[in-house]
């Protein structure tokens, strides 16, 4: 209903680029899409046994973490209503294809400050199962790094994780 749609796929090969007129058209429409305030990188836990993480159990994890962050801002809102902020985020496994995290732009609700929404987001990081103890929560500040996840060799644009915000009316 909301998702946001984009003609794209969900996990792209490591060696699917976009040209420079599909890196433009990207940047341009996802920043269409908020007004973004946060760029947050996630890595992701590797289990005990050295195995790898599939692209589905990241995109769980980090939907657990979002799912995490709106159901703190909008309590019940979340579920019975819709509510949730608005975020993108595309899947990268590193040069080796073991190093699995995702990069995210998230925009802080219109009626809560960026100091206590940057706190929820790294409370929420620190504290979501399957998540690894290294994340990097940033305030976003150009479209530099709309352009940096979309340039850094990403595996894909996780499309299950693109929302545009849905919030109570003021």
């Amino acid at each position: 209903m909301n998702e946001l749609v984009f003609e794209s796929r969900s996990f792209a090969p490591s060696r699917f680029r976009f040209n420079q007129s599909e890196r433009s058209q990207s940047i341009c429409w996802l920043q269409t899409q908020a007004n973004w305030t946060h760029a947050v990188t996630l890595t992701i836990h590797r289990p005990k046994t050295g195995h790898g993480v599939s692209n589905d159990e990241v995109a769980r994890r980090c939907g657990l973490f979002l799912n995490r962050i709106n159901r703190r801002i909008y309590k019940h809102g979340t579920k019975r209503k819709g509510f949730r902020i608005a975020s993108v985020a595309f899947l990268g496994n590193g040069p080796y294809g073991d190093h699995p995290h995702v990069h995210l732009a998230l925009q802080t609700p219109p009626d809560m400050s960026h100091e206590d929404f940057e706190q929820i987001v790294n409370v929420m990081a620190s504290t979501t199962k399957g998540l690894g103890k290294e994340f990097d929560i940033k305030p976003y500040r150009d479209e530099g790094w709309l352009g940096y996840m979309v340039d850094h060799g990403f595996d894909g644009w996780m499309r299950n994780l693109a929302f545009t915000a849905v919030c109570p009316k003021h």
